[in-house]
């Protein structure tokens, strides 16, 4: 397999050899010297754009083009660049450059997709937060997720972003068990918000990103998840599983559907509502907090400078690396 270079640590003017999980690609088009097509492309530290410079010789140069597809990995020859603030490799004959799909015995998984390694750990720990829950009707909800055993497999391999936060097998339930955890300390300090309904809306709030990614040698969004959005496949969620309580309290159902509606926090964030009393406001406090520090910790453990700063286009300021 040979060593892999990570994509968080090119540079430009660097030798690339290395394989890639391929994100997307796009079709084949006509520039000065020839024909070209880019794809994008990611492993476990980032993403990042390929491009192809061939000659006149399309037809050749589109065999090369459907020689992938998105989710297949590919070993890529050529040159780091910068274009426009950002670096990307370069693939030409000129630079000796190569690239080729590779079996699945030619690379290691482990590098392209991250994954947390106290995933048991972590559910052992939501089933506590759920056991804490006295009202009865919150109980048997939260019971009715994560003591399903398909939902809860899924919900502990989910990532909790494609590339912002807690991007990894296993970063939901981190997230999730960071946002409880940061509410219980809120309620430690503000006594007079309702635990149960707190404890509840934290570990429900991102349910819907179950079924809006997947897993593959990347992560991508499904199909649904681009159409509906994980808020409000995680409110017809929620919906669904409330329906099958029996004498599940109208008021109760309100105030949990909104505190997922509006976790995003703003209507331009993609909340279709901004959260109205104290327990929305908490969960969605806590769950950008930890997106926030997550993203931002990440960002300077990854830093490959000799410089002190970073600037981070998410955050739109300089990050400190010391």
């Amino acid at each position: 397999m040979g060593s892999k270079q990570m994509i968080n640590e090119l540079k430009p003017g660097d030798r690339v050899e290395s394989y890639f999980s391929v994100n997307y690609k796009k079709p084949v088009t006509e520039y000065k010297y020839g024909f070209m097509f880019e794809f994008r492309v990611a492993d476990k530290s980032g993403q990042m754009t390929v491009k192809y410079w061939g000659g006149q010789a399309r037809e050749s140069i589109q065999k090369l083009h459907d020689s992938f597809e998105r989710e297949d990995v590919v070993q890529v020859r050529g040159e780091a660049q910068e274009y426009r603030d950002q670096i990307e490799i370069s693939v030409s004959e000129k630079n000796g450059g190569t690239m080729a799909k590779l079996p699945r015995e030619g690379y290691d998984a482990t590098q392209l997709v991250k994954a947390y390694d106290n995933i048991p750990e972590m559910r052992t720990q939501i089933l506590y937060f759920v056991e804490t829950v006295r009202d009865p009707h919150l109980g048997k909800l939260l019971r009715s997720f994560f003591m399903d055993e398909e939902f809860a497999r899924s919900f502990s391999e989910s990532p909790a972003s494609i590339t912002l936060h807690s991007a990894a097998v296993g970063g939901l339930l981190r997230h999730t068990l960071n946002v409880a955890e940061l509410c219980l300390k809120v309620k430690e300090i503000h006594p007079e918000l309702d635990r149960d309904l707190l404890l509840t809306g934290a570990l429900l709030h991102d349910i819907g990103k179950v079924q809006s990614f997947r897993i593959s040698s990347n992560i991508s969004q499904t199909e649904k998840g681009n159409l509906i959005g994980h808020i409000t496949i995680g409110d017809h969620e929620l919906v669904d599983h409330i329906s099958m309580i029996d004498g599940f309290p109208d008021s109760v159902a309100s105030k949990l559907r909104h505190i997922l509606l509006s976790h995003h926090g703003k209507k331009e964030w993609g909340s279709p509502v901004e959260p109205m009393f104290p327990e929305a406001l908490a969960v969605h406090e806590a769950d950008d907090l930890d997106a926030k520090l997550d993203n931002m910790i990440t960002k300077r453990e990854d830093a490959v400078t000799e410089d002190d700063w970073i600037w981070d286009p998410r955050h739109g300021r300089l990050i400190f690396l010391k």
